[in-house]
């Protein structure tokens, strides 16, 4: 779901401003992925196991996890904390730009909304 950035209000020149902000800030981190990093619990095959008899579930493990089209996942085990890191921020980093380009989105239909140029 996408953020609210309650633009309406501001003046056109403000917009502008903000406008030449975020595309000058504007970067695709190196390490960007569009992927979310689950966190998961399981039992085992083992019957006897203490995880099948009410005890604590194995875990946790954590996975990364894109959908790729309708009905397809890529999912796959995180297995140390290293890689575990390495996806949680490209994941933030995918976040981060995400919701500069949705502002920068927000902004330009604003604009559009007032009949300005979305260009100089």
């Amino acid at each position: 779901m996408a953020r609210i950035f309650g633009h309406a209000r501001k003046s056109t020149l403000a917009l502008r401003q903000r406008k030449r902000f975020l595309i000058q800030q504007l970067t695709i981190p190196e390490d960007l992925l569009r992927a979310s990093v689950v966190e998961r619990f399981s039992t085992c095959g083992k019957s006897q196991c203490h995880c099948h008899h009410g005890g604590a579930k194995h875990g946790p493990f954590y996975y990364l996890t894109q959908c790729l089209a309708v009905g397809k996942m890529n999912k796959f085990l995180l297995k140390g904390a290293e890689q575990q890191q390495a996806a949680r921020q490209g994941a933030e980093h995918f976040r981060a730009l995400q919701e500069q380009l949705e502002e920068l989105s927000q902004i330009n239909a604003e604009l559009l909304r007032r009949q300005e140029r979305l260009l100089p």
